[in-house]
Formats: structure tokens, C-alpha cells, sequence
């Protein structure tokens, strides 16, 4: 998930992580009970409230969700705001009620991890509630809720629904703000990115090298898909035009996984040109990607080094 709200969060990633595997392989939290790892999420230091969440994150989702939502209504900003994230993290239904009503926490750092978190679980009873968020005025809480749309969304549970919502999320990607329009263009991933082509083909060229970014991986993940010729070929254009012209190495980069993706062999000889003349990233990425598309030329190219 990217943005700015969870950025700090990052730093405990890898602990996190490991604290999952350590639940998938059965093993409970050790030391202090879950009630005081949740009462040292009222720490004034924001390490301490780290090291209580990854604490907290070891234990057994039926012990800990439900003293979890007994905090959601603290008075503590920082604790609702470290409540609704694990409650994301655990990705347990019970939590959607919860969750819901954070949505009109009046701390819109709050707000936004609720909506974030209601993404995570991917719950269609949360799709209603969302929809009530859709024009925010807090850049991060729409941010969020458009993101987290596309997960809620089921037509086998809410047909009408998952379409108003398919019709926001379109929309929305001409939002103004670029992270509204990265947002919706992730939620629209769960659509298939339905009648989308040519706005992810505009969104290739955004002026934001973050919806750039986006989109050009979104353009590989499309081209997977059985498309009648014309599209496929606009995509492969689309394609070339950001690996040939966007300044960013990622963005290069990226172009290059998602030709490979595309399948498209057309794309060789270009590939071969960032062999011989890319940076020396350029020609890690394009070597990985022949490999994908032609692995005879790419072995030709290497014996020739």
C-alpha cells in the first residue's frame, strides 16, 4: 500500500512480517498479556507503540480482535489510530462495525487508516459505508476509501452496489489529486480494469510520476488479457512510449517487465538497444525482460559481453 500516512510504519515492516510467520506456524504471543501490549500502545513514544502493535500482531486474532475493538473508542488519538491498523492487519470480519464507524473519527488520520483497513479485509458490507466518503475533503481519508472500493466490491453479494462504486472509481481517475487517481486506478485492478484501456493508456503519460508509474504497470497486467488487436497494439505503443521517453529509470524499468508481460515480441530489438546503451540498470531490467520474451536472444546478447 502506498502513501504518505503509513509511511513510518515502514520501519517495522520486516518485523511485522516476521511476526506473521510466526502466527502461520501457531506460535502465541510470548511474555506480557495482549491487555498490556494494548496499554502500551497509549505511549507517548512512537517506537514503544511499534514494538506493542508487533507484539500484538504474534498473538491469536480470536483473543486479541476483540479487546481491540473495546479500544477503538479511546480517547487517545494515537491509540484509535493503532487500533484500526491492526484491526486491518488481523483481516477479520468481526472488525468491519468497527471499522465503519471510524470512518467519521474526527481525526482524519484515523479515518483514512479505517478506510485502509477496511480495503485490507476486503468485506462487501463495508462497500455502503465507503461510498458515503467518496468526495472527503481530506485528501488522505478519499485517498483511502477509493482505494479500499475495489476490494469491498462483490457482485455476487451486491451487484447494484459494485457497480456505483465501479462508476466512482472511473471517475476518479481524472481526479485532480494525483494520489486520488493512483487510488482508483488500484481499486480498478479488482474490476479488470473493465473498459479501461484507453484512460490507463492516458494515465501512461500523466503528468505525475507516481500515476505514471501506475499506470504503466496496470498496461502490462492488461495486455495479459485476450484484447482484440487494436488494443493490444495501442498498449505495446503506450508501452514504447514510456520506455523510450520518460526520464525515470522505474518508469523504464517498469515498461520493460510489463512488455515482457504483454508478450509482444516486437519488443526485442528496443530491448537490445537498452542492452548496448542503457544504464546499467536499464540493461539489468531489459536483460530480464528479453528473457521473458526471448530467452535465445538474450543468451546470444550475453555471450556477446
Amino acid at each position: 500500500m502506498e502513501g504518505t500516512l503509513f509511511d513510518k510504519q515502514k520501519r517495522g515492516s520486516a518485523r511485522l512480517a516476521l511476526a506473521a510467520l510466526l502466527v502461520g506456524a501457531g506460535i502465541a504471543c510470548r511474555g506480557p498479556g495482549p491487555e498490556e501490549y494494548i496499554h502500551q500502545l497509549k505511549s507517548l513514544q512512537e517506537a514503544e507503540r511499534i514494538k506493542a502493535a508487533n507484539q500484538l500482531i504474534r498473538c491469536d486474532a480470536d483473543e486479541v480482535v476483540p479487546l481491540l475493538i473495546e479500544e477503538a473508542d479511546s480517547g487517545y488519538i494515537r491509540v484509535r489510530f493503532e487500533v484500526v491498523q491492526l484491526l486491518g492487519r488481523f483481516k477479520d470480519e468481526c472488525a468491519v462495525p468497527t471499522l465503519v464507524a471510524a470512518l467519521k473519527d474526527k481525526s482524519p488520520r484515523v479515518a483514512a487508516a479505517a478506510a485502509w483497513a477496511l480495503g485490507q479485509i476486503g468485506a462487501p458490507a463495508a462497500l455502503a459505508p465507503l461510498l458515503k466518503y467518496v468526495r472527503d475533503p481530506t485528501e488522505e481519508v478519499r485517498q483511502y476509501v477509493l482505494g479500499a472500493l475495489g476490494p469491498c466490491h462483490s457482485y455476487e453479494a451486491e451487484p447494484a452496489l459494485s457497480d456505483s462504486a465501479f462508476r466512482v472509481v472511473r471517475r476518479a481517475l481524472r481526479a485532480p489529486k494525483p494520489k486520488w487517481r493512483v487510488a482508483a486506478l488500484q481499486s480498478l485492478r479488482t474490476y479488470g480494469y473493465r473498459d479501461a484501456v484507453e484512460d490507463v493508456i492516458r494515465m501512461s503519460v500523466d503528468p505525475a510520476d507516481e500515476v505514471r508509474y501506475v499506470a504503466v504497470q496496470a498496461l502490462g497486467q492488461i495486455g495479459r488479457a485476450s484484447l482484440a488487436q487494436p488494443a493490444r497494439d495501442a498498449i505495446y505503443e503506450a508501452l514504447l512510449v514510456a520506455l523510450d521517453a520518460d526520464e525515470l529509470q522505474s518508469i523504464r524499468s517498469k515498461a520493460m517487465y510489463a512488455l515482457a508481460e504483454v508478450g509482444d515480441a516486437r519488443a526485442v530489438p528496443h530491448l537490445q538497444q537498452f542492452m548496448r546503451t542503457g544504464t546499467e540498470k536499464d540493461q539489468t531490467a531489459a536483460r530480464l525482460a528479453l528473457y521473458e520474451l526471448s530467452p535465445e536472444v538474450a543468451a546470444a546478447m550475453r555471450r556477446t559481453e
